[in-house]
């Protein structure tokens, strides 16, 4: 997004806000402010976590789906001394920089509001946000077109698949992932960021293609561009589910977590209300519209109950391959991120 385009867009979300802000009936909002993805996912936020939201506590949701999840961390800032949001999500890779940047409200985990905290499993929240959904980023391939499967992450690089690999861009949620999974690769420690650069520039050797969204690398899987690719599992079993002949593999070197969840905004005026959002967010229900719609596992188990026996089966991750799992210094990538894309852009496009 523009500059300009940025600053217009968050004027007339301010603007609106204003009035959503002045509108209270006995200290109610009659509505609060959720910043999410756009398409899909922004949908499947309606279906589960606002539509209950409002049938229980008679509040609209309105979703701001215009920007980026670095732009909302930053919009969150400049509106921070008058705040027009409530809740804003993210992926767990970017909360390290939200929290760094002073977008997040602590939460109480006292408080009865966030009672279903208490049911969440896996490591993955912190004192600043919660997550809803969880994944597993390996590798997804397809089977018609690779005679050798691949086993682990370093198979990207094989020369055969010299113009057939997608992965994501830089500007993805997980684009700066590329720097500690080629130094990984390499057999170096995910924090080598030398070898991961000189992987980086070895894997643009050989061509491959660069998605911006989890979307273009599905679509680029699905159409036969690619035959191999970074992608999460939950993805792949959505790729299966249409079609398309592809499998996915938990890597030698580690599958790497991924989750998506929410925190409270900086300056937000409504956060008893926000709390119940979040709250609702960690419930079974709304995670289980995400299984139906993504296969994605949800962090409150209690949602399995909710599934038919095949999709609980699909979405379920063992405690097996949960310990297996090889997650990244998230603190430390917030930290490069600026200067990763910066050295990223330019070895991409040189």
């Amino acid at each position: 997004m523009r500059r300009r385009d940025f600053l217009l867009a968050s004027a007339a979300f301010a603007l609106a806000g204003s009035s959503r802000v002045a509108a209270q009936e006995n200290g109610k909002p009659t509505s609060i402010a959720v910043m999410t993805w756009g398409g899909q996912f922004g949908d499947a936020v309606a279906k589960g976590a606002d539509r209950e939201f409002e049938s229980r506590f008679g509040i609209k949701v309105i979703q701001d789906r215009g920007s980026t999840p670095v732009e909302r961390i930053t919009k969150v800032k400049i509106n921070e001394k008058n705040q027009i949001f409530d809740v804003m999500q993210l992926h767990h890779g970017l909360v390290p920089l939200a929290v760094q940047q002073g977008a997040y409200e602590k939460l109480d985990f006292s408080s009865p509001r966030l009672s279903n905290a208490k049911s969440l499993i896996g490591n993955f929240g912190n004192d600043y946000w919660v997550p809803f959904i969880f994944s597993e980023i390996g590798v997804c391939y397809t089977k018609a077109d690779v005679k050798t499967p691949p086993t682990k992450f370093s198979d990207f690089w094989r020369p055969e698949f010299k113009g057939r690999v997608v992965l994501p861009s830089i500007t993805h949620s997980i684009g700066p992932y590329i720097i500690p999974i080629g130094a990984m690769a390499a057999g170096k420690d995910p924090k080598d960021e030398a070898a991961g650069f000189e992987m980086l520039q070895k894997l643009v050797d050989l061509n491959p293609i660069w998605a911006r969204d989890t979307d273009g690398i599905m679509n680029a899987m699905r159409s036969g561009e690619a035959v191999i690719g970074l992608l999460y599992r939950s993805q792949t079993l959505t790729l299966q589910n249409g079609g398309s002949d592809v499998q996915w593999i938990a890597p030698e070197e580690g599958a790497i977590p991924i989750s998506w969840g929410a925190g409270i905004a900086k300056g937000c005026r409504n956060r008893p209300f926000a709390e119940d959002y979040l709250n609702v967010m960690m419930g079974p229900q709304c995670q289980a519209v995400f299984a139906e719609a993504f296969n994605y596992s949800g962090t409150n188990p209690n949602m399995l109950d909710l599934l038919t026996p095949a999709l609980r089966a699909r979405v379920t991750t063992n405690a097996a391959a949960m310990s297996k799992l090889r997650p990244l210094d998230l603190a430390y990538i917030a930290d490069r991120r600026a200067a990763w894309t910066e050295r990223w852009n330019r070895i991409v496009s040189g």
